[in-house]
């Protein structure tokens, strides 16, 4: 929002509220003392809450507004007449309190975004706070997130006020898988920075923190630091435990768990951290920056299993399409061809010259696969019914050479995807007099075949992926066809197709993704090569089973300039999550919208 170049007197006596004075019929006045003359109707026409007021105050011209700041009921009242606000670091939480006191909600909104663009070390834990006392504060999670992703500068960032936090706040960042420190030092740091803030009122508090740390990657030193370190060992609340030579932390976490639950029932569902601090999955994310100037993609890591905040981890003139992984090396594609190596876990381009994919008839027209810890390529040949030869490839990476094993007889193959270790296909019957769709599926290991029930809606231009173990068929838009609109399922357990709301829109040429928990079905025309409007991407929504349409605001409006890879391995993601904590890392914040 701009900032508002005239006081609030001075509003009405310029613009659109020159002359109106007349039609003041009331004020509000602080504690303070001071009083701004005010029109009723438009205050009550944007607030409930001034609604309410002055239906209760009908006969009193003059309402004291208590517990507001002359200056922020300023700020107020200037945005609420002209529709800007002079927002900054130094009065956002103020007019965040305000606003949602006062019940202007677009205000709040405003405030709110303006929050999450700018947060900082500084001020996000403020901001958290404030946010944890208000309900309607939706900023809380963006305030939690931000801490996770930047704990290690928190800590290091003077006035960041994190002695300030209450025990609730603290122990749910510290209990995280998600928080993002270098290692259980950082945690152990906080701890005694909060706990000496206020001694004799968080003594007893401390042990219910040190049930934060996760034992398992407490090293010897630390682990000796903590056992010696006051706020332990002359801790009268954690009474009833001896320390001697073969004391641990393991043994101390457990002693202090079994204490609480067994003494303080509003305890029981006190933190007890297993594992180590690293998420279940991470996303790499090739985006595309299309400009005059630049064309080029960017590679970048999510911090852990959402997908907003990114790393830059590397950069390539060449145009991804997809990824797939083998260990540790991404193989970054373009229609079906391999363009370039990325080692993920040491952030390196590799230098090697990767065979061109195969072919049977001179024809290159086919799909590149992993599954398992193999590359595939299913050579689709000439996708007519007369002249289509298909032939599956695997790679070979000792050889470095595609090997023959086994043909595709009787069925002209339109979409690939892998479903429980085996190679599953859809398209169209070679052996039948009239076009019919088939579905079959191949296990490598077994090197066999197994036929299964096909769709039920006939098609010729479709997109497939695999969406929590199921099979979407995502149509395309020709003609001919009856329902161009209806997705369909295949569930493996049941061995049969189910049918989905419909799309919102056609698609010519739909491409299907999976971004993080959502299927995201676009048209796949290049925005550089588009000639007409195209159709905003949509988003399938579990909760509420529909296809709903994506702003234009989120990024995923433009889905076309972005690859995603879902990475689970959980070795891989160990080493890559060692590597992304490192201190100087920067995570760049992406607003979904």
């Amino acid at each position: 929002m701009s900032v508002p170049a005239k006081s609030f007197a001075e509003i009405f006596n310029s613009g659109y509220w020159e002359g109106m004075q007349q039609y003041m019929d009331g004020g509000l006045q602080t504690d303070e003392g001071t009083t701004f003359r005010i029109h009723r109707v438009l205050l009550s026409q944007r607030s409930r809450y001034f609604h309410a007021l002055f239906n209760y105050n009908l006969n009193q011209e003059t309402v004291i507004i208590s517990n507001i700041d002359s200056k922020i009921l300023e700020s107020i009242l200037q945005n609420i007449y002209t529709g800007v606000i002079a927002l900054d670091e130094k009065n956002l939480c103020d007019l965040l309190i305000t606003s949602d006191y006062l019940l202007l909600d677009d205000l709040l909104k405003s405030c709110e975004s303006f929050a999450i663009q700018n947060m900082t070390s500084i001020n996000c834990l403020p901001l958290l706070i404030v946010a944890s006392q208000f309900n309607r504060l939706v900023i809380i999670e963006d305030c939690y997130r931000y801490a996770l992703v930047h704990f290690e500068d928190i800590l290091e960032t003077s006035g960041s006020k994190l002695e300030e936090l209450p025990l609730e706040i603290l122990e749910k960042l510290l209990e995280s898988k998600s928080l993002n420190v270098i290692s259980e030092r950082s945690v152990w740091k906080a701890i005694v920075s909060w706990t000496e803030a206020d001694i004799s009122t968080r003594l007893p508090q401390a042990p219910i923190l040190l049930t934060c740390l996760r034992h398992e990657e407490v090293e010897d030193d630390l682990e000796a630091e903590i056992l010696a370190h006051t706020i332990v060992n002359s801790n009268p609340y954690i009474f009833g435990l001896m320390l001697n030579n073969q004391s641990n932390f393991s043994t101390l976490k457990c002693a202090i768990l079994s204490q609480y639950r067994s003494f303080e029932p509003h305890n029981q569902n006190l933190p007890y951290s297993h594992g180590p601090r690293m998420p279940n999955r991470l996303y790499l994310i090739a985006r595309r920056t299309l400009t005059p100037a630049k064309d080029s993609i960017g590679l970048f890591l999510s911090c852990d299993n959402e997908l907003d905040f990114w790393r830059q981890i590397g950069e390539t003139n060449f145009l991804v399409e997809e990824m797939l992984r083998i260990g540790q090396q991404i193989y970054m594609l373009r229609m079906g061809i391999v363009q370039c190596i990325f080692d993920i876990v040491d952030e390196a381009w590799l230098e090697r010259n990767f065979p061109p994919r195969p072919s049977s008839n001179g024809y290159f027209n086919g799909t590149t696969i992993t599954l398992g810890e193999q590359l595939y390529y299913i050579d689709q040949g000439v996708v007519t019914l007369e002249d289509s030869r298909n032939i599956i490839f695997r790679y070979e990476l000792e050889n470095n050479r595609w090997e023959h094993i086994t043909m595709i007889l009787d069925i002209a193959i339109n979409g690939v995807v892998t479903l429980k270790d085996q190679i599953f296909l859809v398209g169209l019957s070679k052996l039948e007099p009239v076009p019919t769709m088939i579905c079959q599926a191949y296990d490598p290991e077994k090197d066999s075949w197994i036929l299964l029930p096909a769709p039920n809606i006939f098609r010729e231009e479709f997109s497939i992926l695999v969406f929590h173990e199921k099979v979407f068929v995502i149509p395309g838009q020709k003609d001919e066809e009856e329902q161009p609109k209806k997705v369909e399922v295949y569930d493996p357990l049941q061995n049969t197709w189910i049918l989905l709301p419909d799309l919102p829109f056609l698609y010519f040429l739909p491409r299907a993704v999976v971004m993080g928990d959502k299927i995201i079905v676009y048209e796949n025309n290049k925005e550089d090569s588009r000639y007409q409007k195209v159709d905003p991407p949509v988003y399938w929504d579990e909760g509420v089973q529909l296809w709903q349409i994506i702003d234009e605001s989120s990024p995923w409006y433009h889905i076309e300039r972005y690859s995603f890879l879902f990475l689970d391995d959980c070795l891989l993601v160990k080493d890559i999550t060692t590597k992304s904590r490192c201190p100087g890392n920067k995570w760049e914040r992406i607003f979904p919208a």
